[in-house]
């Protein structure tokens, strides 16, 4: 949790220097940001051990300003930045729309200082009377807004999987647990999750409870007792640890994991059965004698039912086709062999392609794909023609020296016009097309659907990246006519990704789950702009699953060799 907090202060001050109007540095302490969010290791723990300036980004004063945080909690350099701006960053760069020169233009012409005062300014019709902004732009502020509400008191799974997985190890190594697991939204890999819950057996749950109530990063111990704690992290995020009988973790696992309209069906049909079952257990309803609950499957099994996935259970059906034994053989998670959307130092990624090539061996992939932007986002330093052509040579020889499949890709933008910012010749030259939206997200649902569609139809794509163009907690999804993108990709052979970076796992499970209905097929990429959020690879399983997809269904499960026939269809 300690990236997160670093990290957020290092995108803050990036920001306060960019409404200062300096140049150059909020681009180096973005990029710092981005590797420490993205980071697998503590760190504090890579500070124990002095190679802060092994970060990609993290220079010396950087560096410096990273051990002033960690030793002391606070940063004099941001704090006095923000005696300098009149505004609260945090608060109102979490509206969607608003970039530090909008955010300076408010101030300058309407005193806004914070969100009420942009909110009473919105709806006091004061914003569209500002030159350069408008009705228009007044109103996505105001639904901006409105959005941000909703948002609160709910963590990015991605975000909060590292500590709930050191939590759930430390745990696992202590004197009597025999097992150990996370259960809830969390185990049902939701794309956010409101809180972490634990469940263990153990011959000794006071070294559990012990353990538990003195991990780091607590803010405060809720409750404390044998079978149940819970406490606070310093960001918020509640964690509750509870220790159970042998014969009651099965149904415990059962009850916890949920969802709640999926145990609603489940208790009901074991009424019909002549049961009744909650957390402890399965029980006959004469009697009341104990009938199952050591494991899930013991459970399913007695009401008549194949053991379903967890990310599957969210009543979308999956009960009734466990009766009828007709679930799916859902993606595995070892089913996936390569990345197929990853950014490199060439346009906004922080690491060199090697680094890239490097750690996705070291991951065990087969493949990956090279995807960086071609387009009109000046932010993120889109390649040209020539560029791309340069870049081809340097994979080429990368992919001899590492001895692994590199295609040349690029995820190019699509235009206002629905045509791709790159020609056609230059599209025939990559081995893999990811074409993807950017810009002008509020058309109305008809002329983003036309757009989209236009490209799938007209241009050389392969597959149609993050579809819903959501940013989770921050942005919300473009207006597009489902049905008819979902029919225009497959008459198009072309994928649907399945975005795995925690700010978009885009597309979500019930969509993905409408696609393939209709004969859709899926890709996975990362979009990693850093090497360390290639693990995120695994988010996009979980969604995979939620839908319902098979491995046959996602480009990623293939051979090279099939992959490379795939795209020369095209």
């Amino acid at each position: 949790m300690k990236n997160l907090e670093i990290a957020k202060i290092l995108y803050e001050i990036a920001e306060m220097l960019e409404m200062l109007g300096i140049a150059f540095k909020p681009r180096a302490y973005q990029k710092a940001a981005r590797s420490i969010e993205g980071m697998s290791e503590d760190i504090v723990e890579v500070y124990k051990n002095g190679k802060l300036e092994d970060i990609p980004g993290v220079g010396k004063h950087i560096a410096e300003k990273i051990v002033e945080l960690i030793k002391t909690g606070r940063l004099k350099y941001y704090s006095d930045l923000k005696k300098k701006i009149p505004v609260k960053v945090d608060e109102l760069m979490g509206i969607s729309g608003l970039g530090p020169k909008r955010i300076m233009l408010l101030y300058k012409k309407l005193h806004v200082r914070n969100l009420k005062d942009l909110e009473r300014a919105a709806k006091s019709h004061k914003i569209q009377h500002v030159e350069g902004l408008g009705v228009k732009v007044e109103e996505d502020i105001i639904n901006a807004i409105e959005f941000s509400k909703k948002k609160t008191g709910r963590f990015l799974l991605g975000y909060i999987m590292p500590a709930a997985e050191e939590i759930k190890s430390e745990i696992k190594k202590l004197d009597g647990v025999k097992q150990v697991e996370v259960a809830g939204s969390y185990r049902r890999r939701k794309e956010t999750v409101g809180d972490i819950d634990i469940l263990v057996t153990s011959t000794k749950p006071k070294k559990v409870m012990d353990y538990f109530i003195g991990i780091k990063d607590i803010d405060r111990v809720l409750a404390s007792g044998l079978s149940k704690s819970m406490i606070r992290l310093k960001n918020g995020l509640e964690i509750d640890v509870r220790v159970l009988k042998d014969e009651e973790y099965g149904s415990a696992l059962q009850y916890f994991t949920g969802n709640k309209d999926h145990n609603i069906v489940l208790r009901n049909l074991a009424l019909k059965k002549g049961y009744t079952l909650s957390e402890y257990g399965l029980f006959k309803l004469k009697g009341k004698k104990w009938v199952a609950g050591r494991t899930e499957q013991e459970i399913y099994n007695k009401l008549g039912l194949q053991l379903m996935p967890p990310e599957m259970r969210e009543n979308t059906g999956e009960i009734e086709a466990a009766q009828r034994k007709e679930l799916p053989r859902v993606i595995d998670y070892n089913d996936v062999k390569g990345d197929l959307q990853m950014h490199s130092d060439w346009s906004d990624g922080v690491n060199k392609i090697e680094e890239m090539v490097l750690e996705a061996k070291k991951l065990g992939m087969k493949f990956i794909a090279i995807t960086d932007h071609v387009g009109q986002i000046g932010i993120v330093h889109p390649l040209d023609e020539t560029r791309l052509e340069r870049q081809f040579k340097i994979i080429d020889k990368i992919s001899d020296k590492l001895g692994i499949r590199i295609f040349k890709g690029a995820e190019v933008d699509i235009l206002k016009n629905g045509r791709l910012a790159l020609s056609r010749k230059m599209q025939n030259k990559l081995d893999i097309v990811l074409a993807s939206i950017h810009s002008a997200f509020k058309m109305s649902e008809q002329e983003m659907t036309s757009r989209i569609c236009r490209a799938l139809e007209k241009d050389r794509v392969h597959i149609f990246a993050h579809p819903t163009g959501r940013l989770l907690q921050q942005r919300e999804a473009y207006a597009v006519n489902f049905p008819t993108l979902f029919n225009c990709a497959r008459k198009n052979n072309v994928f649907l990704e399945i975005n795995c970076h925690p700010e978009r796992m885009d597309l979500n499970g019930e969509l993905i789950k409408a696609a393939k209905n209709v004969g859709c097929r899926f890709s996975l990429g990362t979009d990693s702009h850093n090497k360390e959020g290639l693990k995120y690879l695994q988010l996009g399983v979980s969604l995979a699953r939620r839908g319902w997809l098979e491995a046959k269904d996602v480009l990623n499960t293939y051979s090279v060799d099939r992959i490379e026939k795939v795209l020369k269809g095209k």
